[in-house]
């Protein structure tokens, strides 16, 4: 039988850990013998996950910072470094959704939005990456959601920071790699009060009462896939996990093989759409810019 993997002699970092998805992370690492930073703007429910985790045998500390400020991302790191001399892992968690049209979006609320999905998931892997990069090692795990990937009306700057996370996930697992650092991202489906405030929840959502599909959508069938993508035993990078009731799969983005043409015109474009737009579900699937690049240099060049 293989051995359970554990987190001993590691330390993480979980913002966002006073409720809901990262509560439930920063539980699970503590069980498996991390010591865990956990990070909320609440001091009470970070105060909670923190006594939990004491509670259950486990090492944890709490941080009460905002992640869009770069000293409330410093102070997570710092923390870290001080009471643990090390951190290993990042979790990314820390998230905020304001559901609304886009005609009634105003400038303010589009920045505060992204500055915590987008910004403050920026400013902690900057506070922790000079520590990983001397330690030859990191694992950083962030969170982006099918609502960027994929898109949701009524969420527009959530979607567009969630889709941006993507971006940064891609181009800091190539940095990373030749450092030992990984860079990978999950994108979960659970029922959380973030998700029952979507304009997509049902009523027994938003209520609290919950159903039967939001029993199924349980945090803890999210926090393995956050586990493993943290663990040093994993040696994927650069990926997107869906994790959804159980159901773990791998976001790909692939270009259709569409046509090629020389003299391209905007007439040959509305001719070719029906052939540029075929195969969804075909196709190259590139692991960097640099690949379609070139892929397309090959094509025009030989």
């Amino acid at each position: 039988m293989k051995p359970m993997l554990r987190f001993d002699g590691r330390c993480a970092v979980v913002t966002g850990g006073g409720t809901g998805l990262g509560a439930s992370h920063a539980l699970l690492l503590a069980s498996r013998g991390a010591a865990v930073v956990v990070n909320d703007l609440d001091a009470g429910a970070v105060g909670d996950t923190v006594g939990r985790i004491a509670d259950a045998g486990g090492r944890a500390v709490a941080v009460v910072s905002d992640i869009a400020e770069p000293a409330g991302a410093d102070a997570i790191v710092s923390a870290a470094i001080e009471t643990y001399g090390q951190i290993d892992v990042v979790v990314n968690n820390a998230g905020l959704m304001r559901p609304m049209p886009f005609a009634e979006l105003t400038v303010d609320t589009w920045d505060r939005i992204v500055a915590v999905n987008l910004r403050g998931t920026f400013l902690v892997i900057r506070a922790a990456w000079p520590h990983m990069v001397a330690a030859r090692y990191g694992r950083i795990v962030s969170t982006t959601s099918n609502s960027g990937l994929l898109g949701v009306a009524g969420s527009t700057p959530y979607s567009a920071a969630k889709a941006a996370v993507w971006g940064l996930t891609r181009s800091l697992a190539l940095e990373g790699a030749p450092l030992g650092i990984h860079v990978n991202a999950v994108a979960p489906m659970a029922y959380t009060a973030m998700s029952a405030s979507s304009r997509l929840a049902p009523e027994a959502w938003r209520t609290g009462a919950g159903d039967a599909w939001s029993r199924q959508l349980d945090v803890a069938r999210v926090s393995p896939v956050v586990g493993w993508l943290a663990h040093e035993a994993c040696t994927l990078n650069g990926q997107v996990l869906s994790a959804v009731g159980g159901r773990v799969a791998r976001f790909a983005m692939r270009v259709t093989d569409g046509f090629a043409d020389n003299d391209l015109t905007i007439e040959a474009l509305r001719d070719g759409e029906a052939v540029l737009l075929h195969g969804d579900d075909v196709g190259t699937e590139y692991r960097a810019a640099f690949d379609e690049g070139r892929a397309a240099h090959r094509r025009l060049l030989g």
